[in-house]
């Protein structure tokens, strides 16, 4: 049986140089595209990257009902994922509700992962060394590939259960974390995968084809997220390919008192989860 060649991480110094690079390369495509288009109100860097992630989310979703998002690349193809963040960031542009909204928190549900996942392990198993000794490194060829190409993070490491210890893996960019997870079950002593998916319903964002553009919902949802006894109130933007942007409608269940949130405008929404 040939052994097991220790392969290390790269330097971290190159790893830095890799982040910066993925991290340039987005603000190009950002700034390509978001500022391409003329606008009533300057999008805030922090609320682009959340832009960003919604699109990557709502992106993924579009794509797991042509295939399992298992089966899929890891990267998210950036056309459609950008194409979704300009009409969001439209939406954005056009509408103080939208900001409203925004500054609320109502964004995507975190379902499916896109930043982090947990992987569960063999305490013993013999490339997990350097955790154990606070290191967050590996001797794994296949962990160190996979940390290198898409420049993952090993987060930390924690003791799982009696038998078991596991460690969070996050990206420095959306990816497709279904598709990155099964890559992990290949290593040798990896037991599960944990894309941290809430068991709960919360507010979100959902997305609709139409024939000259997108329907956009935001929906924020209250009462027991545990069941089928919660509300919920909505808002629907129509966003034409053109990227004009018309307001359909706000209807639901009236928003408790509790919730509200306010802002120097003097507006009242609701706090989202």
């Amino acid at each position: 049986m040939k052994a097991a060649t220790a392969v290390r991480p790269c330097h971290p110094v190159l790893r830095r140089l890799r982040r910066w690079s993925s991290l340039l390369m987005a603000l190009c495509l950002l700034t390509s595209t978001a500022w391409s288009q003329s606008s009533d109100a300057e999008i805030p860097r922090s609320v682009q990257r959340k832009l960003l992630r919604d699109a990557a989310r709502l992106t993924l979703r579009l794509a797991a009902q042509q295939e399992d998002l298992r089966f899929q690349r890891i990267s998210i193809p950036r056309q459609p994922m950008m194409e979704i963040y300009e009409v969001l960031a439209a939406i954005y542009r056009a509408d103080e509700r939208a900001r409203t909204l925004e500054r609320c928190n109502v964004h995507t549900f975190p379902n499916p992962s896109i930043e982090r996942c947990v992987v569960i392990f063999e305490r013993d198993a013999s490339w997990a060394a350097p955790l154990r000794e606070g290191i967050t490194e590996t001797n794994s060829p296949e962990i160190n590939e996979l940390l290198d190409e898409y420049d993952l993070i090993i987060e930390k490491h924690v003791q799982w259960n009696d038998r078991h210890d596991a460690m969070t893996i996050r990206s420095t960019e959306p990816l497709n974390m279904a598709a990155l997870a099964n890559e992990f079950y290949n290593v040798e002593g990896v037991v599960e995968v944990d894309l941290g998916i809430p068991d709960v319903s919360g507010s979100d964002i959902e997305l609709r084809r139409l024939p000259d553009g997108w329907e956009v919902t935001f929906i924020l949802r209250f009462g027991s997220l545990f069941d089928d006894t919660g509300q919920s109130h909505i808002w629907v933007w129509k966003v034409t390919d053109s990227k004009r942007v018309t307001f359909v409608k706000e209807e639901g269940a009236p928003i408790p008192e509790w919730m509200r949130c306010q802002f120097e405008q003097g507006e009242l929404l609701a706090h989202s989860y």
